[in-house]
């Protein structure tokens, strides 16, 4: 067990951390590059627009699972907080079945969003005319890797709570 969580953090690590950093670098570079041919040459890069967005999105859904392993998700512990340890793993626990819950309808729908793209040939409606589906397989795989996250945060959770039992015997 204790080698599968770490085949699935170490896989987050590199896939929803490192290369979220990089995609953020680089959609850096091209609103620089944006910014510089809009001002100094008054020509700005057309393809800036789309693909940013292209890249934020690939930002958001990939970064998914190190933001919850990371536990940098936004929360509200004010209330939460105020609950007895074992109040509070067993919440945790519910959240996180939910939240497990959730990627079980995304991911399905995901993947039948990016399939139909691919089916119908959908492409972009700017003057690139991209084929709409290559930025759409980055939610799919946000999913996924939230998906397997969440399970190892699950067994965590289940593992919290069993200690707490062990405790109190």
């Amino acid at each position: 067990m204790r080698r599968f969580i770490q085949l699935i953090e170490t896989m987050n690590d590199f896939l929803s951390g490192k290369v979220q950093g990089v995609i953020l670098f680089l959609l850096m570079c091209l609103v620089l590059v944006d910014v510089t041919t809009r001002y100094a040459l008054q020509n700005p890069l057309s393809i800036a627009e789309e693909y940013g967005a292209y890249m934020l999105v690939a930002i958001t859904c990939m970064g998914l699972a190190y933001t919850w392993k990371e536990k940098t998700h936004v929360r509200i512990e004010i209330l939460v907080d105020r609950l007895p340890l074992r109040a509070q793993r067993v919440l945790r626990l519910i959240t996180l079945v939910l939240a497990f819950l959730f990627t079980l309808v995304m991911i399905p729908a995901s993947y039948q969003l990016v399939s139909f793209s691919f089916m119908f040939g959908t492409r972009s409606g700017g003057w690139l005319r991209t084929p709409i589906a290559w930025p759409q397989i980055p939610i799919l795989i946000g999913a996924l890797l939230l998906f397997f996250q969440l399970i190892v945060e699950i067994i965590k959770a289940v593992k919290a709570l069993q200690g707490d039992k062990k405790e109190v015997s």
